[in-house]
């Protein structure tokens, strides 16, 4: 990959003209992420792989200028008293160096820290936000799971590390709704906007998206404030703390759909993340409230693929009602364990998907390594050669 891609020229003063043609350039190279820091040549993510994407490093005078100049100074001011800061950044139009009527939006976070040997420098982290809605038809998704993801009302969560498509997956969910369910009325809470959802093809009335730090203060004053709006699907960008869990199960629970993310690595992790976020002394309350609302916790992974791309894989559980059932029987402490020993009875984990796609010659051996370890690796050959054995 790195051998087609050609570095960009980002010597002389970085502009923000000049950045924004980078920005073009990269992009329509396939970079799903960017990383600008001082000190340091320009990188970007081409399908999971770091490719160098300037042709020299870039002097930390003249990353803040650019910042101020992409966002303002008061964004300079805010990472230079170590608060980083998250903002979307949309380039449109010929005045952006694009044809008429062609978008490019991104997710930027922007942070201080110490790079190249500098004690302060800056760090600008960008993802790429493509503009064709992604079809959930073509995505990969087990007809089973894409068929549990509409019910009347509850929670369903889509869960995986930073990069993990999680984005892209719900956005597949939302135009799935828009094009097929015109009684489904879509609001979003996001941090900010991905994907705008929307448009001639959208049947029911347009979905509205809002956006923290710009239209509310917080994920659980948007939701409030989206249940005084009769929706039929809540979407929220990121569960993250207390009251955003607490504010999605009440969504859940009071007859709406609610689709949200966590950063979870399985599906009985991210039962226990969801119930320890409480104090120990509300624990079990909240099991209780949990277990009403949640319809489906799907983990999402993108792993690099043979072929130089990668591929999604995901483990997840329909929490029907003899599911809820069993549950219900069960300390909520055992929960996990029990969801456990589902996944792999129907040989469902994360890693059972990893390791078909390895017998496959789909991945290579380093990705089964890198998602489950090496000592999984070594057991599973070994099975595998009694298997053939016998």
């Amino acid at each position: 990959m790195s051998a087609e891609f050609e570095p960009f020229d980002l010597d002389g003063d970085l502009t923000v003209r000049q950045f924004k043609a980078f920005l073009r350039h990269v992009t329509l190279a396939g970079a799903s992420d960017i990383l600008i820091q001082s000190g340091d040549h320009a990188w970007v993510e081409i399908h999971g792989r770091q490719v160098r994407a300037s042709t020299s490093t870039l002097k930390h005078g003249l990353i803040g200028p650019l910042i101020e100049g992409l966002f303002g100074s008061d964004v300079v001011v805010q990472v230079g008293s170590g608060h980083p800061v998250d903002r979307s950044l949309q380039m449109q139009g010929i005045e952006d160096g694009l044809e008429r009527g062609q978008v490019m939006r991104f997710r930027v976070n922007v942070v201080q820290a110490v790079l190249a040997r500098l004690q302060k420098g800056y760090s600008i982290t960008m993802r790429t936000i493509p503009q064709d809605i992604p079809d959930i038809h073509k995505q990969g998704v087990d007809d089973e799971l894409l068929a549990e993801m509409y019910p009347a009302k509850g929670l369903v969560l889509v869960c995986g590390p930073t990069g993990s498509g999680k984005s892209t997956f719900l956005a597949g969910i939302y135009a799935n709704a828009g094009m097929t369910m015109p009684d489904r009325k879509v609001i979003t809470c996001e941090d900010p906007v991905e994907f705008v959802l929307g448009g001639q093809h959208w049947k029911g009335p347009q979905p509205a998206q809002s956006e923290i730090g710009r239209d509310f203060g917080t994920f659980a004053e948007s939701l409030r404030a989206a249940m005084r709006r009769k929706p039929s699907i809540v979407g929220i960008g990121e569960i993250r703390d207390l009251e955003t869990i607490d504010a999605a199960i009440e969504v859940g629970l009071t007859g709406h759909l609610c689709l949200a993310t966590m950063h979870t690595d399985s599906v009985p992790e991210t039962i226990n993340r969801a119930i320890q976020i409480y104090p120990p002394a509300q624990q079990a309350a909240v099991a209780s409230r949990l277990l009403g609302a949640i319809r489906v916790i799907v983990v999402q992974r993108l792993l690099k693929t043979t072929d130089g791309r990668r591929t999604a894989i995901r483990e997840y559980l329909v929490f029907d009602r003899e599911v809820r059932d069993a549950l219900s029987a069960l300390p909520y402490d055992q929960w996990a364990r029990y969801m456990r020993h589902q996944l792999e009875a129907k040989q469902g984990t994360l890693d059972d998907k990893a390791w078909a796609l390895l017998q496959a010659g789909r991945i290579p051996e380093a990705e089964f390594v890198e998602l489950a370890g090496a000592k999984a690796l070594r057991s599973r050959q070994a099975f595998a050669a009694e298997s053939e054995a016998a």
